[in-house]
C-alpha cells in the first residue's frame, strides 16, 4: 500500500464527519427556526396615584429635591428579602431583567411573590437572558399562562433541549448575552446591582458556595431611567414571546411541578432559609422610616440592547459612557472586579494613572475564590505589567477571617465580602461577585459591569453612578483598612517574581490554593488566544 494510503483514508473519514455534522447543525437550525417579530409592545405604567411605595417616601424625597434616595444591599439574606418586600408592597406593576434565574429556593420565592402580585391585578413583566434558564422551561412556560404575566426571552436558543448545538450552529449571536440585573417596582423604586436570582446569591449556606455581592436599592428622579432602559430591552428584536419558544405544559405535569415546589419549600435548610428571610424583611429597603439613606445625584448607564448585534459603536457602549462619568481621577482609583482580563490595553489605561500620581487599587479573585478559572488566566499574565507600572492588587482569599466587621462609613462593605459569613472554612467556595468603581472618595459606580473584553464588547451590562462622597469614602477606607486581612495581597520580589502576602502568614510564592497541575494549566491557558471573549 501506498505510504499516504491511511493518512488520506484518515482525512476522507475527516472530512465526511465534519460534512456529516455541518448538515445535521444545518437541519437543526431549519427545524428549529427562531421566532420573527414584531411583537406586541408594552411601557412602563406611571406610578399608582395611592402608591404605597411613592408615600412611603414622598415626604424624605421632597427635603432633599432632584436628589435619589440610595440605599446598598450587601447583605445576602436581605438583598433578596427586600426583593420580595418591595414585589408585596407594589400595586400596580413589577418589572424585572436578569442574566440568571436558578430553579432553586431563591428562584421558587421570587416566582411564588411574582404569582402572588398577578393575583392581586399588578401587570408582572419578567425578561430574562435565555442562556440562564437552562431546566426551567415547564416551569416558566406555566407562569408565563398565568393571568397578568408576561414573560420574554431574550436572545433565544431555539433548541431547547441541546443548546450545545445551537452554540455550534450560531455561536456569533449567542455568545453574546444580556447581563444586566434590574427590578422595577411600581415606577417609584428600583433594585440593580450585579445579583442574578439563585440561593448562590442570597444564601449564605449554599451547596455551591456564595457569591459576595453589592446591590443598590433606589428612589427618585433615575427610576424612570431604570424603568426606560427596561422598556428598550423588552421591546428590542433579540426579546421572544416566551409562548413562542416553550411548549405548553399539561395538567398532570403542572401538578407534578407544584408538587416539587411545595417539597423543595418544605426542606428543612428551605425553611431555616424563609425564616431568616421573614426577619430581614422587617425592615424593608428605602420605606422604613427610620431606614439609612443616601441622597445623592445618581445616573443610569446602560449599554442598548443593540450591542447584542455586534454592530454597535465603541461610544454609544456603557464602558465609553462610564469612562466619561467617572471623570479623570486626580487622587485614586478603586476597582472591584470579580472577573478581572485588563487586556493590553487597560494595563497601559491603569498603569498611567498610577504613574501620574493615583493611587490605583483593585480586588478581584484569587485563583482559588475564581468560579470560573480560564477567565482568571486572562488576569494572571498581565499582573507583573500593572505592579511594574505602579497599581496595587489584591486578591480575595474564600478562606478570610471573617469575624471583626468595621466601624464607620465603610461598614456596608461587610456584608458583601463575608463579615458574617457562617461556617467557612480554607479554600471554601465563597467568591467575590461585586462590580464597583469609586474615584477620588467622590463617585462610585454599582452594577453588573466587569473589568473584561466580555462587558466591554460582548454583553449587555448596566449599573448606577452615584455621586455620594460617604460611600466612596466608605469602600475607599475598606480598601485600607478592612479588605487587606480579607485578600492576599500581590507584590513583585527582587527578583520580579510575584509575592502573595496576607497579615499573620507567611509569605507565598505560587498561586495560593493551586496544585502544580492547575499552575501548568493556568501557564498554558494564558498563551491562548481567547482574551477577546474572557
Amino acid at each position: 500500500m501506498h505510504p499516504f494510503g491511511p493518512l488520506f483514508l484518515l482525512g476522507l473519514l475527516a472530512l465526511t464527519a465534519l460534512a456529516a455534522a455541518g448538515l445535521t447543525l444545518g437541519i437543526a437550525r431549519l427545524l428549529h427556526p427562531r421566532p420573527r417579530g414584531p411583537h406586541p409592545a408594552s411601557h412602563a405604567l406611571p406610578p399608582p396615584p395611592e402608591s404605597r411605595i411613592a408615600a412611603a417616601l414622598a415626604a424624605r424625597l421632597a427635603a432633599h429635591p432632584g436628589l435619589n434616595a440610595v440605599q446598598l444591599l450587601g447583605d445576602p439574606v436581605k438583598a433578596l428579602a427586600a426583593r420580595l418586600a418591595l414585589i408585596e408592597a407594589a400595586q400596580s406593576s413589577v418589572d424585572l431583567q436578569y442574566y440568571i434565574w436558578q430553579n432553586d429556593t431563591a428562584g421558587a420565592l421570587m416566582l411564588d411573590a411574582l404569582r402572588a402580585a398577578a393575583s392581586r391585578g399588578l401587570r408582572v413583566r419578567l425578561l430574562l437572558d435565555d442562556n440562564g434558564t437552562s431546566g426551567l422551561d415547564e416551569t416558566l412556560a406555566v407562569f408565563a399562562a398565568l393571568p397578568n404575566v408576561e414573560v420574554r426571552l431574550f436572545n433565544p436558543f431555539p433548541i431547547r433541549r441541546a443548546r450545545v448545538l445551537g452554540y455550534l450552529s450560531d455561536f456569533s449571536r449567542l455568545n453574546r448575552r444580556m447581563h444586566n440585573k434590574a427590578m422595577v417596582v411600581d415606577g417609584s423604586a428600583a433594585i440593580l446591582g450585579g445579583r442574578n436570582i439563585a440561593d448562590d446569591y442570597f444564601n449564605r449556606f449554599a451547596p455551591g458556595g456564595l457569591y459576595m455581592d453589592l446591590d443598590v436599592a433606589v428612589a427618585g428622579p433615575v427610576v424612570p431611567e431604570v424603568a426606560t432602559q427596561f422598556d428598550l430591552y423588552w421591546n428590542s428584536i433579540p426579546a421572544i414571546p416566551a409562548q413562542l419558544l416553550l411548549a405548553p405544559v399539561s395538567p398532570d405535569r403542572v401538578a407534578a411541578l407544584t408538587a416539587q415546589e411545595i417539597a423543595r419549600l418544605s426542606q428543612p435548610d428551605a425553611v431555616g432559609y424563609v425564616a431568616a428571610l421573614r426577619l430581614a424583611g422587617h425592615a424593608p429597603p428605602l420605606l422604613a422610616p427610620d431606614a439609612p439613606l443616601t441622597y445623592a445625584p445618581a445616573r443610569l448607564l446602560f449599554d442598548p440592547p443593540e450591542k447584542i448585534s455586534g454592530l454597535l459603536q465603541g461610544k454609544k457602549m456603557l464602558w465609553h459612557h462610564l469612562l466619561e462619568a467617572l471623570g479623570q481621577p486626580h487622587s485614586e482609583l478603586l476597582l472591584i472586579s470579580p472577573y478581572l482580563v485588563p487586556t493590553r490595553v487597560g494595563v497601559r489605561a491603569l498603569g498611567r494613572f498610577a504613574r501620574n500620581g493615583v493611587r490605583t487599587r483593585i480586588l478581584t479573585n484569587s485563583f482559588a475564590a475564581n468560579d470560573v478559572p480560564l477567565v482568571h488566566s486572562g488576569y494572571a499574565h498581565r499582573r507583573r505589567p500593572l505592579l511594574r507600572r505602579g497599581v496595587e492588587l489584591l486578591e480575595y482569599a474564600p478562606d478570610a477571617d471573617t469575624t471583626h466587621a468595621p466601624d464607620g462609613p465603610g461598614a456596608f462593605l461587610a456584608d458583601f465580602v463575608g463579615s458574617r459569613i457562617k461556617g467557612t472554612s480554607p479554600f471554601s467556595r465563597n467568591k467575590l461577585h461585586a462590580k464597583v468603581f469609586a474615584v477620588d472618595r467622590a463617585r462610585v459606580f454599582i452594577g453588573s459591569f466587569n473589568f473584561d473584553p466580555r462587558s466591554m464588547r460582548l454583553n449587555t451590562e448596566l449599573g448606577l453612578l452615584i455621586e455620594a462622597p460617604s460611600i466612596a469614602a466608605g469602600i475607599s477606607d475598606a480598601f485600607d483598612n478592612y479588605f487587606p486581612a480579607r485578600a492576599w495581597r500581590v507584590t513583585l520580589g527582587p527578583t520580579q517574581r510575584l509575592r502573595w502576602s496576607r497579615p499573620g502568614q507567611p509569605d507565598l510564592h505560587h498561586e495560593p490554593g493551586t496544585s502544580l497541575r492547575s499552575r501548568v494549566a493556568l501557564g498554558i491557558a494564558q498563551r491562548l488566544p481567547i482574551e477577546w471573549m474572557l
